[in-house]
């Protein structure tokens, strides 16, 4: 199957359009749907077509208009092969029964330009193929984030920064106990490590995804929900084509543009952490676990949240924009395709949380003018994402100890932000923020912590109280001071295996 143009960055524009559609074989058969409304494993929607997986048959339609189904053109490998599908902007990907990932791009244009591709993973989409991990029907999505249709983020200072040219393509999957949000990138290691960590400290266990635009939606089976718009490019792991400070950015003006943004530092970075999961307003009424989002227009949050269920009877679906606080209903008549869920007014989020990570850390922090910081790396050419910190030594860069050192229970790499403690040499005791971002591994590895070290960046913080008190608490006062540079946080790199941590 040949490279796709919707992988060559950053694809055509979205044009719509039916060209070819005509000449496509008209479905005679029964049980295709009348509409599709929620974005399912076997109903999907964009802009522009309708698709459906009637058995094994991969079937399109134009959107809002009065057509016939039709059968998608595809390769004769793959007919009758295929249990599921995804679609988010201009791209399908459908599963065969293997679990074995294919990917149509061009699915905002017109038929005559759909075109398939089995190619997944480094370098560039050029992999030789992936494979979804074990999840359920309702456990996972595709997304894709473009700078056509959605064209900008939201850091978590608020502040509106471009999609990047490539667009942000991933299919997060629940695993595991559900608390595990593994996403697979066509442009990273085919394997199963980058995790996009759950709400309540990557605790909760979810037992439906989806996901639109960057931003994934998950619901457990108390009907609990949350949102979280994260990616690999926008949660800092991308220093190649992302600029990207743990600093305040505000008096910078934003750019006006990616490339601005990445060159020029007069100019707003993106903040980190990431953002964090939005906790939604529960459905008051029934509902099923069938959950859908979908993009409704360029810009940061524009999205509509719909979940499955019925009011008085009546077979349909709840929605609302995902920053209202109301719910609608609007009824459909068709069958139900999820499983109907507890759903009480109360929220039951902590119910069934999944056990902490089980790696309990603690370092030495190195003095301060031996610690190579992510502007240093920045300084010196090399993008702080991708180095392995035991290139540090090689080029002189050691560090001595500072007589601090950082302690941090239950660390869960997946997770962006958690609490830690750093003891001073005097023995007291500070609570700190620790926030982390994953880095780029050019070869496969495992998910969580294991014996080869898993290299990350991050900061420590200081909560606002405690900084803004630090004046009345000698030790505190000494490790801002002589530390923390009088400065609420500073960046460092981290290396964790299973046993030992390792901060530069």
């Amino acid at each position: 199957m040949p490279f796709g143009t919707a992988q060559l960055p950053p694809g055509a524009p979205s044009a719509g359009g039916t060209a070819g559609f005509e000449n496509l074989p008209e479905f005679a058969g029964v049980n295709a749907p009348s509409s599709v409304e929620l974005r399912t494993v076997s109903t999907q929607f964009n802009r522009f077509w309708e698709f459906a997986l009637v058995g094994t048959d991969l079937l399109a339609r134009p959107r809002h208009f009065d057509e016939a189904w039709r059968y998608v053109p595809m390769p004769e490998c793959l007919r009758g092969q295929l249990t599921a599908i995804s679609l988010d902007d201009d791209e399908l990907v459908a599963v065969d029964r293997n679990g074995w990932i294919y990917t149509m791009d061009n699915a905002s244009q017109f038929p005559l330009l759909w075109n398939w591709t089995s190619g997944w993973g480094a370098m560039l989409w050029t992999g030789g193929g992936h494979r979804l991990p074990e999840t359920t029907d309702t456990g996972w999505a595709l997304s894709v984030a473009s700078p056509w249709d959605n064209q900008s983020f939201t850091d978590i200072a608020g502040r509106v920064h471009q999609s990047g040219l490539a667009k942000m393509t991933m299919i997060p999957v629940l695993t595991g106990d559900g608390s595990r949000i593994t996403y697979l990138d066509p442009w990273l290691p085919n394997d199963y490590s980058y995790e996009i960590g759950s709400p309540l400290g990557g605790r909760f266990q979810a037992t439906s995804l989806s996901a639109s635009a960057s931003t994934t939606f998950v619901m457990n089976k108390f009907g609990d929900m949350y949102t979280r718009t994260f990616d690999f490019d926008s949660s800092g792991s991308d220093s190649v084509f992302f600029r990207y400070s743990w600093e305040d950015q505000s008096g910078k003006p934003s750019a006006p543009g990616l490339l601005v943004e990445t060159l020029d530092r007069n100019t707003a970075a993106i903040q980190l952490p990431a953002p964090g999961w939005t906790h939604q307003p529960k459905v008051p009424g029934e509902i099923t676990s069938v959950i859908s989002i979908h993009s409704t227009g360029p810009g940061p949050e524009v999205r509509e949240l719909r979940v499955e269920g019925t009011r008085n009877g009546e077979t349909g679906f709840w929605h609302k924009p995902i920053a209202a606080e109301r719910w609608e209903f609007t009824p459909t008549g068709a069958p139900l395709q999820g499983t109907p869920q507890a759903n009480p007014s109360e929220d039951r989020s902590t119910d069934t949380l999944a056990p902490p990570a089980p790696w309990n850390l603690s370092a030495p922090l190195p003095a301060r003018d031996a610690l190579v910081d992510g502007q240093l790396l920045v300084d010196i050419g090399l993008p702080y994402s991708v180095i392995d910190p035991r290139m540090l030594d090689q080029i002189g860069l050691t560090a001595r100890p500072s007589g601090y050192s950082l302690e941090v229970k239950h660390f869960d790499p997946a997770v962006t932000t958690r609490d830690a403690t750093v003891t001073t040499p005097d023995g007291t005791r500070i609570p700190v923020v620790v926030h982390t971002a994953d880095g780029m591994r050019m070869t496969p590895s495992g998910p969580g912590l294991g014996s080869e070290p898993r290299h990350l960046i991050g900061a420590i913080e200081l909560p606002d109280d405690a900084y803004a008190t630090r004046g009345s608490e000698p030790a505190l006062d000494a490790f801002v001071r002589d530390w923390m540079r009088g400065k609420q946080i500073a960046p460092i790199t981290l290396s964790a295996t299973d046993r030992d941590l390792v901060v530069r």
